[in-house]
């Protein structure tokens, strides 16, 4: 799917205000690399009018999903990598609902919440997402 060069900007700036576990990862890349490599909310398996209705409903958890992208492009096919890019989906999720809403906004606790599952989704449906790239790799493509 992919998304514009300024919204990759924007939200590249959003994952440092927010100071995100891993958002390093991001220095490798120009903004249009990564504006290629992200697919919004939701995994490239999906129809991109459900990953647009998804980041509509949750924008918050954009920034979380931008760097969660970028890991997964970088797979190395491991089982402990895949675990732990999906713990620090649920963590960053967190930590943007808290820097975002305050304590008394239920808003807040949505978003907690939807990281959570959305990191329980990736972590029960998402290896052979995970090991694509990777094997891509493997053959000798490009992921």
């Amino acid at each position: 799917m992919g998304t514009t060069v300024e919204e990759a900007r924007r939200l590249r700036e959003l994952c440092e205000r927010y100071e995100l576990e891993n958002r390093e990862i991001l220095a490798k890349y120009t903004d249009e690399q990564l504006a290629a490599i992200y697919n919004g909310i939701g995994p490239e398996a999906f129809p991109q009018w459900l990953r647009a209705a998804l980041d509509a409903v949750h924008p918050s958890l954009a920034p979380v999903a931008f760097i969660h992208d970028v890991e997964w492009h970088e797979s190395d096919g491991s089982v402990a990598a895949f675990d732990m890019s999906n713990a620090r989906f649920r963590r960053n999720g967190c930590k943007v609902a808290c820097a975002a809403f305050g304590w008394w906004r239920p808003r807040r606790y949505k978003v907690m919440w939807d990281a959570v599952k959305f990191a329980r989704v990736c972590q029960r449906f998402g290896w052979s997402a995970w090991r694509a790239p990777y094997e891509a790799r493997e053959k000798g493509g490009a992921a």
